[in-house]
């Protein structure tokens, strides 16, 4: 029997990284069915009842349980609620706790709950909110790479230009080329050519 269960267990946490390698968008509650398995009860029975040998099994595999919670609307919901009543926020820790457990959950939101949201933060902080994912700094990289090697918008080559060159790129290319620290935590993803040229247009990593 104890051989079962093992089995069992094994066989879900196979079930579940097939999901998350699918990208399937994978509730913590009982109505939730991948390839029609109850994943979402085996999900719900880890946590509920807290075996946490096996939550961290789950986990390992990369599932989170905070961003696949079982209502992404009452999340934002109180989200929405602590902004609008906090008198003095900080920005950046509600853009932190946004990109974390907000965004990645875009497409299970009411319309309704986005606007409400985008109203709060524009009458909060006087910018828009914006959805769209963050780049990240593998993304950064790859962007400036195609620039660089755009025989195109970049005939000569050149990793630094005006911004009616670069485009949006530019802020964070002029931040690397001004401050060396920042330069040399990026210098791995370039090879020696690369670095050399980046070098002769004055971003030092020495």
């Amino acid at each position: 029997m104890e051989k079962r269960l093992k089995l069992t267990e094994a066989e879900w946490l196979v079930l579940l990284e097939d999901a998350l390698k699918a990208g399937a968008k994978i509730q913590v509650n009982h109505r939730y069915r991948y390839k029609g398995k109850g994943l979402g009860t085996f999900l719900t029975n880890a946590k509920s009842k807290n075996k946490f040998d096996l939550m961290r099994k789950i986990e390992k595999l990369g599932f989170n349980y905070r961003l696949h919670s079982n209502d992404p609307e009452h999340y934002l919901e109180k989200y929405i609620g602590q902004l609008s009543a906090d008198e003095n926020p900080i920005k950046q820790r509600y853009i932190t706790r946004f990109n974390t457990y907000v965004q990645p959950k875009h497409d299970l939101l009411k319309k309704r709950t986005i606007n409400k949201l985008n109203s709060v933060w524009k009458a909060k902080f006087g910018d828009e909110r914006k959805w769209s994912k963050p780049d990240t700094i593998d993304d950064k990289i790859r962007k400036w790479k195609n620039y660089r090697y755009d025989k195109v918008k970049n005939p000569e080559g050149k990793w630094f230009a005006y911004r009616s060159k670069i485009g949006p790129m530019f802020g964070w290319v002029y931040t690397r080329k001004r401050n060396k620290d920042k330069m040399k935590l990026i210098a791995h993803y370039f090879n020696m050519q690369e670095l050399l040229e980046l070098e002769q247009e004055g971003f030092l990593m020495d």
